[in-house]
C-alpha cells in the first residue's frame, strides 16, 4: 500500500474514532431534530459566504502570483481553488487541493517552481493569520478559550514565525553544498528552493495578502454565525470571534475533511458557554455540509474544465 493510501486510511480512522467519541456524548436523535429545524435561508446565506470565501482566497493567490510576474484571471484561479476543494473534503487521500492547484498552474505556465512557491506561501499566510486571530481571541477572552488550546496556538504561531525567519536566510545554499549528511539532508528537503521562495514578495504584497487572509477569516466567522442563527442558537457574537479561529486551528490536525476534529471542538467550545451539545454538533455538521457542497461543486468545475481542455486538444489536433 502506498504512503498516500496509508495516509488516507489513517485520516479516515482518526475521523471515525473522534466521531465515535462525540456520539457517545450526544444523542443522535437530538442532533437530527436540531439540524432538521434549521432555517434554510440562514443555511443558504452561510453557503453564499463560504463560496465568496473561496473567491477571496483565490484573490490572495492572485496577489502572490502577480509578484512572481504570473498573471492569471481571478475566475481561472477561483475555478482551480474550487476544484481543489473537491480533493480536500471528498476523497480520503493525501492528494489534496494544494496539489491540484500546483499541478494545474504548473501545467499552464510550464514552471513547477513558481507554482509550488505561490501555493506554499499562500497556504502559509492563511495559516499564520488564522493562528494570530485565534491567539488574539484567546488572550482577549481567556474565560471563553481553554488555556491548553491557547498555548498550542501560541506555540504554533511562534514556530511559524521562526520557520519563516530561518528559511528566509540565504545560507541554505551554502549548507547544501557542504559534503556530509547535513548537506545531503538540506538538499533532499529542498530547503534552498524553499528559502528562495520567500524572497520574491515585497512588503506591500505580503501586507495585501495578509489583509485578504483577515477578510477571509471574517467571512468564516460570518458563515458560522449564519448557521447558528438558523439553528436559533443564543450565543454572543464575541464568542464566535474566539471559537471560530480556534476551531479552524484544530482543523490543522490530520482527519478526513476535518470530520471528527471539527465536531469534537465545536461541542467542547460552544458547550462551555451553555450551548446544548446537540445544537453545537448540529452547527459543526452544518459547516461540514456547506464544505462538502462546495467540494461537490468544485468536482463538477474540475470535470467540466477537464472535458473542455480535452475537447480543445482534440480540436487542435484535428486542425
Amino acid at each position: 500500500m502506498s504512503r498516500r493510501r496509508i495516509r488516507g486510511v489513517i485520516q479516515v480512522a482518526i475521523s471515525a474514532a473522534l466521531m465515535a467519541v462525540v456520539l457517545r456524548q450526544v444523542h443522535w436523535a437530538d442532533v437530527r431534530d436540531a439540524f432538521a429545524s434549521i432555517d434554510l435561508r440562514w443555511l443558504a446565506l452561510a453557503w453564499g459566504l463560504f463560496l465568496l470565501g473561496v473567491v477571496v482566497r483565490a484573490a490572495r493567490w492572485q496577489t502572490l502570483l502577480e509578484a512572481l510576474d504570473v498573471h492569471r484571471r481571478l475566475a481561472e484561479l477561483s475555478a482551480w481553488y474550487f476544484a481543489g476543494s473537491f480533493f480536500n473534503v471528498v476523497l480520503p487521500t493525501g492528494f489534496g487541493g494544494d496539489a491540484v492547484r500546483v499541478a494545474e498552474l504548473a501545467q499552464d505556465i510550464n514552471r513547477l517552481d513558481l507554482a509550488l512557491n505561490s501555493v506554499i506561501v499562500d497556504r502559509y499566510l492563511g495559516i499564520m493569520v488564522l493562528l494570530a486571530m485565534g491567539l488574539a481571541a484567546g488572550v482577549l477572552a481567556p474565560v471563553l478559550a481553554p488555556s491548553a488550546v491557547v498555548w498550542v496556538t501560541a506555540i504554533l504561531f511562534v514556530a511559524g514565525l521562526a520557520a519563516a525567519a530561518i528559511l528566509a536566510t540565504p545560507w541554505w545554499s551554502e549548507l547544501a553544498r557542504r559534503p556530509g549528511p547535513v548537506g545531503r539532508l538540506v538538499t533532499a528537503l529542498r530547503l534552498p528552493k524553499v528559502a528562495g521562495a520567500m524572497r520574491p514578495y515585497d512588503k506591500r504584497t505580503l501586507a495585501r495578502a495578509l489583509l485578504i487572509s483577515f477578510l477571509f477569516n471574517i467571512l468564516q466567522i460570518g458563515w458560522n454565525v449564519a448557521i447558528a442563527r438558523g439553528l436559533d442558537m443564543q450565543v454572543p457574537l464575541s464568542a464566535f470571534f474566539v471559537f471560530v479561529p480556534l476551531t479552524a486551528v484544530a482543523l490543522l490536525l490530520p482527519a478526513f475533511g476535518g470530520l471528527g476534529v471539527r465536531e469534537l471542538t465545536y461541542v467542547g467550545l460552544f458547550g462551555s458557554v451553555g450551548v446544548p451539545q446537540a445544537q453545537a454538533l448540529a452547527l459543526s455538521l452544518g459547516v461540514y455540509a456547506i464544505t462538502v457542497a462546495t467540494g461537490l461543486l468544485g468536482g463538477l468545475i474540475y470535470l467540466f474544465g477537464g472535458v473542455r481542455r480535452a475537447s480543445g486538444g482534440a480540436t487542435g489536433k484535428g486542425e
